[in-house]
């Protein structure tokens, strides 16, 4: 099951948290192993101690990249200073990089020790908002005809009208009505790191009708992904590859799978490559002057879905209406927030324990967050220190050098 830091590292969560909850709420296996590229080499398959899952396979990274634009010496020291509350946070928090891109520059790049620039680190359910944007790129190229179409048309293992029922829409907004095994049961272990995900999320009953309840259940991406892979007869590692990845100019990361081959929403990579797809969705699908995703289908991700307010197409939004954030009727764990985004058009990707990317538009805003699962992480704490009015540090505090 998934840990969340290096052992060599202290752990940070402030309370108690079962193994399996976290893999509820983070991770779920997918992709068959026709889907999955060769295995990582074992030169980088450390991250197996992070993941837990018994295999990592290649997303190809672009062979010539560019760095992203840093602003000079003088703006980034002013920034280090006027966000001193945001990097304290970052570092109370084990983080491994806090990064900040405001009007077309990274004006914040900060690595926390031993963590470096082309570390990477486990981001969770991050990978979620990423599956939304694959499947954008699969609906126009034609692979899939519609968000409505019925999933059944390629998990063809549905043949009963309740599934049948189920389309991609549903999937996209967590609605797809699929039982949620309690965290502890042998149910919830074969979807998280069994045998083989996809079979076992196959076989779940729709327990709601489709479209019906929000139910924040990753294995309506294990489906999802698997269905990529099977409409655009590629491995998903493959097609993220060759439409995001390489295009956003990112480096090499894993996908980690289970022990049948299926690749899973759980990628280790690079905070500034996550910094490359929170501009794409910022900047509404277009990266360095050409379209990589239709404008309209980030539109659509990224506006609040009927059953959750907050909730779009596997991507957060705004506030919500009280200090906890739910992640639906079968998950008794809560997000915290202290208090609204001064942002009120922030889109976040969410993935377990404070691996952030919080975008907003109206400010021209990307902040990334990656490190150790932070079980008590409030999300208002960094984007607010950062996009409110800040408290100027003293001009030799250490955290700012």
């Amino acid at each position: 099951m998934p840990t969340a830091r290096r052992a060599s590292q202290r752990p940070i969560a402030q309370r108690p948290i079962s193994l399996a909850l976290a893999a509820a709420l983070t991770i779920a296996p997918m992709t068959p192993a026709a889907s999955a590229p060769e295995e990582a080499p074992a030169s980088v398959n450390p991250a197996r101690q992070i993941t837990g899952y018994p295999a990592l396979y290649g997303i190809a990274g672009a062979k010539e990249r560019t760095g992203l634009p840093l602003a000079d010496a003088a703006t980034r020291t002013a920034a280090a200073t006027r966000y001193c509350a945001a990097i304290a946070y970052a570092a109370r928090t084990d983080s491994d990089a806090l990064l900040v891109w405001r009007d077309g520059q990274l004006e914040l790049a900060h690595d926390f020790a031993p963590h470096t620039a082309n570390a990477r680190s486990w981001s969770a359910s991050m990978a979620k908002t990423l599956t939304t944007v694959a499947l954008g790129i699969a609906i126009e190229e034609g692979a899939i005809a519609s968000v409505d179409t019925p999933v059944s048309e390629v998990l063809t293992e549905w043949d009963d009208a309740a599934h049948v029922a189920i389309t991609y829409r549903h999937l996209l907004e967590m609605t797809s009505g699929l039982e949620h095994p309690a965290p502890e049961s042998v149910g919830a272990s074969a979807l998280f790191g069994g045998e083989d995900a996809v079979r076992a999320a196959l076989a779940l009953p729709v327990v709601n009708a489709p479209g019906s309840t929000f139910d924040y259940h990753t294995v309506n991406v294990t489906l999802l992904i698997e269905a990529i892979h099977r409409a655009s007869d590629e491995p998903f590692a493959r097609f993220v590859s060759t439409r995001l990845w390489q295009p956003l100019g990112a480096a090499d990361a894993l996908i980690a799978g289970d022990a049948s081959g299926h690749a899973s929403p759980s990628i280790y990579a690079r905070a500034r490559d996550w910094m490359r797809l929170g501009l794409l969705i910022k900047e509404r699908g277009i990266w360095q002057g050409k379209r990589l995703v239709p404008a309209r289908w980030i539109d659509a991700m990224t506006k609040a879905s009927p059953r959750n307010p907050n909730y779009g197409w596997l991507t957060w939004l705004r506030s919500p209406d009280s200090e906890g954030r739910s992640y639906g009727p079968y998950v008794a764990f809560q997000a915290h927030h202290s208090a609204p985004f001064v942002a009120s058009d922030m889109i976040y990707l969410d993935g377990f324990g404070g691996q952030r990317v919080y975008i907003s538009r109206e400010t021209n805003t990307v902040i990334v967050r990656t490190g150790g699962m932070y079980v008590n992480w409030d999300d208002a704490a960094l984007p607010n220190a950062i996009l409110g009015p800040g408290t100027p540090c003293p001009p030799r505090w250490p955290e700012a050098r």
